[in-house]
């Protein structure tokens, strides 16, 4: 009798535990709260137009159209002087890698990555990514602070960098930001 307890105490343990671990599996979406705000994701970086007195110790250079760029996680910087300023990716510069956290999307039957208020395409030749113009319709997750909240036609929009954007709420209550103007 004794065993037979044992047997209905573990099969229940067994059995919770699954159920615990079935339901603790994280959901992959990103934001749903109504408290949130347009920039979240990218609230603990630093702002564009920020320097520094040394380039990242592994960033790699990436001269384009005769300026020297120097690219790590995403953010490309710019020599100035004696510092290192945080820019707006120049268009048409080509990156090895992209960063950790960004999105893949496709929007006219073309695949994007988007990180940071950076948009990308792959190289079809050779694997590198090339940055490109916000596309019309690309809803992103976040915007990077310095955005301006603006209203047209009493409809609350998003700039920034000469990017409109609109937020938009999909199937899954989520609020995404879509570019209804290109820079």
């Amino acid at each position: 009798m004794k065993s037979n307890s044992i047997i209905k105490v573990i099969l229940f343990l067994l059995l919770s535990f699954s159920v615990t671990c079935l339901s603790a599996q994280r959901h992959k979406h990103h934001h749903t709260s109504k408290k949130h705000y347009p920039h979240y994701k990218y609230k603990k970086m630093p702002s564009w137009g920020y320097s520094y007195k040394v380039a990242p110790r592994h960033a790699y250079l990436v001269p384009h159209s005769g300026v020297r760029y120097h690219y790590h996680s995403g953010i490309f910087y710019r020599q100035h002087g004696p510092k290192y300023v945080i820019v707006r990716a120049p268009l048409g510069v080509r990156v090895r890698t992209l960063p950790a956290g960004n999105i893949r999307f496709v929007t006219g039957g073309r695949t994007f990555f988007y990180y940071y208020e950076t948009y990308y395409v792959r190289s079809a030749n050779n694997g590198e990514y090339i940055t490109v113009d916000p596309p019309l319709g690309a809803k992103i997750d976040a915007l990077p602070n310095g955005y301006v909240k603006v209203i047209i036609e009493e409809r609350t929009y998003y700039e920034f960098e000469g990017t409109l954007y609109k937020a938009v709420v999909d199937n899954y209550s989520e609020v995404w930001y879509e570019v209804v103007k290109e820079r």
